[in-house]
């Protein structure tokens, strides 16, 4: 592994490094760092898009545990989305992308490697085909379908936000109790999440459909039909059966000396003592309806106090609307 990143950092030097956010908390629950509490703010900070919200959640943790403070400031790599490069328009913290590729090659991982990287070859000759088809068919300007999900999302959030135009292209919008300036000559917003992914913010729509423009003309050319078509354009080639493989004078490569285990080997990763068994549920699901940790939306207290109070209120109701009529009738 060591040698695999001494050659990246060789070929290539200024590129930034990122760290799963959801492998870097699971070291701090391993580290004893762990709750509901300090989940919610590990999360707000790694989620922030500006570092006056990134400091403002440190400084919470430092008051929660010193040790995990000291521990997330000295982490060499990028982990929260304001330190990520605004130009790579990526504000993606987690990744599961070794996971996705032992899942594709579970079937054949334990044949020779010939046999392993045809398969990996095929299965990513028809992903790429089916990807070159679609760009082929998209227009230069056209969003992407992740694009265009994220700009109405962020259109629908909008709504409730209010501008106020500064002139020279500069706007201040105001959502809830809080103002931001927004620039859309620059395409910029003071809340970062425009500049970080490269798509507008809730407060960048609400300026735009307010000076009667397009906002996919506000979207970064990375999500337009353009970059897919240079990102999908050429395909994987189809390739024959290794029987029709033309021979050469080369030196067959044998099979590595190692002396077999007993049984079966296995192809399942092991887990980590703090990690969830396999089909069992995770004991930090979240409730969908108070959003908080350790229940769903069947066990919430929150729900079954306020279904309390209703069923109170209805039945006072009842009995004032009963105690009228009774008064009525006398």
């Amino acid at each position: 592994m060591r040698r695999v990143e001494s050659a990246l950092f060789e070929m290539f030097p200024r590129a930034t490094r990122r760290i799963c956010c959801q492998h870097l908390y699971s070291n701090c629950k391993a580290a004893g760092w762990s709750g509901a509490a300090f989940h919610k703010m590990f999360w707000i900070a790694a989620n922030a898009y500006n570092e006056y919200v990134f400091e403002k959640t440190m400084s919470k943790i430092k008051d929660f545990d010193a040790a995990a403070y000291d521990y997330l400031k000295n982490v060499e790599e990028q982990w929260s989305v304001h330190m990520f490069d605004r130009t790579v328009c990526c504000d993606h913290n987690t990744t599961n992308f070794v996971e996705s590729f032992n899942a594709i090659t579970k079937a054949n991982r334990d044949m020779p490697v010939l046999t392993l990287l045809e398969d990996v070859r095929n299965w990513c000759m028809k992903r790429m085909g089916s990807r070159f088809d679609k760009a082929v068919s998209m227009e230069p300007n056209d969003l992407t379908e992740h694009a265009k999900g994220v700009l109405a999302t962020r259109t629908n959030d909008s709504r409730f936000c209010h501008v106020t135009a500064a002139g020279g292209g500069e706007f201040e919008v105001r959502d809830g109790h809080v103002k931001f300036p927004v620039t859309l000559g620059n395409m910029t917003c003071g809340c970062g999440k425009w500049q970080g992914s490269g798509i507008p913010c809730k407060h960048g729509p609400r300026v735009i459909y307010n000076q009667r423009l397009d906002p996919r003309d506000f979207v970064s050319p990375f999500y337009k039909g353009a970059a897919y078509k240079l990102t999908y354009g050429d395909h994987i080639h189809p390739m024959a059966d290794p029987t029709h493989w033309p021979s050469l004078d080369v030196p067959e490569i044998a099979p590595p000396q190692g002396k077999r285990n007993a049984g079966r080997p296995p192809k399942q990763r092991r887990r980590a003592a703090h990690e969830a068994k396999k089909r069992k549920r995770h004991k930090n699901n979240k409730c969908s309806l108070c959003k908080e940790l350790g229940h769903n939306a069947v066990t919430c207290k929150a729900k079954k106090a306020s279904s309390k109070k209703t069923a109170h209120a209805a039945s006072s109701s009842q009995q004032g609307n009963t105690r009228g009529k009774r008064k009525a009738a006398t």
